[in-house]
């Protein structure tokens, strides 16, 4: 049995879909989580869609990037 890549559409529309769920976990307070999802999908997508690996790199950065709920909450003492 071979292998036929996806359709360019097909990739992209899954890239949004995942990147919209890590986003989601990340927020729900899972980042270490949502953070391996997201590199791991970097890898896997860099190769036959660079624009979806380039979307989820850009989600790794706001995922480590933003403070948790625990360092907004010293902030606002």
């Amino acid at each position: 049995m071979t292998e036929t890549a996806a359709p360019p559409d097909t990739l992209e529309r899954l890239g949004l879909l995942l990147d919209r769920a890590v986003r989601a976990l990340g927020d729900a307070g899972e980042t270490d989580a949502a953070a391996r999802v997201a590199a791991e999908a970097w890898w896997l997508l860099r190769g036959p869609s660079p624009r979806c690996a380039r979307r989820l790199n850009a989600t790794l950065h706001y995922l480590t990037l933003k403070p948790t709920k625990k360092e907004s909450h010293v902030h606002q003492r």
